[in-house]
C-alpha cells in the first residue's frame, strides 16, 4: 500500500473547500483503475484538483492507470475490492475495514465515489464516520431492487449527461430531483489537440497492419451494448463501394469472440482488427479515417469527445449522451441506433466526401474544446464539493 505524504487539512475545519485548498484532502473512490471511461475521468479530476491545490487521493483496487497517477504524484491506495457482488464478505470483512482505518488516518474533508460499489462502500463510510459523501453517476444504470432501497448517493450526485440524468430521476426514481447536478463529462483537449509521435502512429498502423484503404474505428468495452456487431454489418455493406476497407475495434470485453466469429462469418476477417486498449488513444485515432460509435445506448460518450478533440469526424448513433454531444451536420452525423443500415448510410456519406470530413473534423474539434474540456468538468465538481461540505 502506498503511503502518502500526510497533509494538512480533514473534516470540521469550517471553512469551506475553495478557502482552504491548500492541503484539503479529497479522497477519490472507484472500482479499479484499468484503461476506461471511470478510471480515465478519476485520473483526470485528481490531476485538476491538485493543479487547483487540493490534495487528491484515489482508492481503488488498482490498474493501468495507476502509473499516470504516480508521474503527476497523486497518492494511490489500492484495497481489493473490485467485485459486481454488494454482498461480497471481501467488501465488508476487508475492503471497508482498510478503508475506514484510511480515513481515520488521513481525515479527508470529502469522499466522492465514482462506481455502484464504491458508492455502497461510501455510504457505509459516511454512517460510520459522518464524512461528507457524494457521488458520479458514469451511466445508464439499469433499475435493481438493491438501487431503490438503498440508493447510497450521497448528498449529491453528479449526472454526467442529460440522459445519465433523466434516467436518474425521470425514468427509475433512483434519485431525488433536488440531489442531482448535471456536469457534463470532459476530456482534457490540449493533450488530444496535440498530435501523437508519427513514429508511434507508423509503427501502430504496422503492427495491426493498417496500411492502405480507408480505416473506420471504434474504441470502447467489447460488449453488446456498444453495438459493435452492427458496426462489422455496416462495414460489410460498405465493400463494393469501398473495397480497401478496414475497421479497427480498441477494447476488451465479453463480446471479443462472437465479434471475431461475424468477421468470419460476413468475410472481413482480414479487415477487422481488434486492438487492445491503450492508455495514449491519439495513437489509434490517428490509424482511423472516420470514428464511428455504434451504441444502443450510451450514457455519455467519452470516446467520441476524445475523437473530436483529436481532429477526427464522427458517425454516432442516437443513443442518449451521443446526441448531446454531436450537433447534427456541424461536427458529425447521427443515426439511428439499432440499424446497420442507417448505420451504413451515415458512414458511406462522409467516406466519399473529403471536404465534409475536413469540415467535421474541424467543427468537432472547436465543439470539444468548446463545451467538454477537462478544466471546466474540474471547476464545475469543485462547486459541488462546496455545497457538500458546506
Amino acid at each position: 500500500m502506498h503511503e502518502p505524504d500526510r497533509g494538512g487539512g480533514g473534516a470540521g475545519s469550517g471553512q469551506g473547500v475553495s478557502e482552504r485548498r491548500g492541503g484539503v484532502k479529497v479522497l477519490l473512490l472507484t472500482t479499479h483503475l484499468e484503461i476506461g471511461g471511470i478510471p480515465v475521468y478519476v485520473v483526470s479530476l485528481a490531476r485538476g484538483l491538485k493543479q487547483r491545490g487540493f490534495f487528491p487521493i484515489v482508492v481503488s483496487a488498482g490498474g493501468r492507470l495507476e502509473e499516470r497517477l504516480t508521474r503527476e504524484g497523486i497518492p494511490h491506495y489500492r484495497l481489493l475490492f473490485r467485485t459486481s457482488s454488494e454482498l461480497n464478505p471481501v467488501l465488508w470483512f476487508r475492503a471497508f475495514p482498510a478503508l475506514l482505518r484510511l480515513v481515520r488516518r488521513e481525515r479527508p474533508v470529502l469522499l466522492h465515489a465514482h462506481t455502484r460499489i464504491a458508492q455502497v462502500l461510501g455510504w457505509a463510510l459516511h454512517i460510520v464516520t459522518r464524512l461528507p459523501f457524494m457521488t458520479t453517476c458514469h451511466g445508464l444504470y439499469k433499475f435493481r431492487i438493491g438501487r431503490r432501497f438503498f440508493r447510497c448517493w450521497g448528498s449529491r450526485v453528479i449526472a454526467i449527461s442529460d440522459a445519465t440524468l433523466e434516467r436518474l430521476v425521470l425514468q427509475y426514481r433512483l434519485a431525488p430531483p433536488h440531489q442531482v447536478v448535471l456536469v457534463p463529462n470532459g476530456v482534457e483537449t490540449d493533450w488530444f489537440g496535440t498530435p501523437a509521435p508519427v513514429e508511434a502512429v507508423e509503427r501502430y498502423r504496422e503492427a495491426l497492419g493498417l496500411a492502405g484503404g480507408p480505416v473506420i474505428g471504434s474504441i470502447s468495452r467489447l460488449s453488446p451494448v456498444k453495438g459493435l456487431d452492427l458496426l462489422l454489418k455496416a462495414a460489410a455493406a460498405l465493400l463494393p463501394d469501398f473495397p480497401d476497407l478496414k475497421v479497427l475495434l480498441v477494447g476488451e470485453g465479453s463480446a471479443r469472440e462472437g465479434l471475431v466469429k461475424l468477421a468470419y462469418t460476413l468475410g472481413m476477417a482480414d479487415r477487422v482488427v481488434i486492438g487492445r486498449p491503450v492508455e495514449d488513444t491519439r495513437v489509434p485515432m490517428a490509424a482511423m479515417d472516420l470514428f464511428v460509435s455504434a451504441a444502443l445506448q450510451e450514457g455519455f460518450g467519452l470516446s467520441i469527445v476524445e475523437a473530436m478533440a483529436a481532429g477526427l469526424p464522427v458517425v454516432v448513433t442516437d443513443a442518449g449522451g451521443p446526441a448531446e454531444i454531436v450537433e447534427w451536420g456541424r461536427c458529425g452525423l447521427l443515426v439511428s441506433p439499432g440499424d446497420p443500415v442507417a448505420l451504413a448510410e451515415g458512414i458511406r456519406k462522409l467516406l466519399g466526401d473529403d471536404a465534409r470530413r475536413g469540415e467535421f473534423a474541424r467543427a468537432g474539434r472547436v465543439r470539444a474544446a468548446k463545451l467538454y474540456d477537462f478544466n471546466r468538468v474540474t471547476d464545475q465538481v469543485i462547486k459541488v464539493y462546496e455545497e457538500v461540505v458546506a
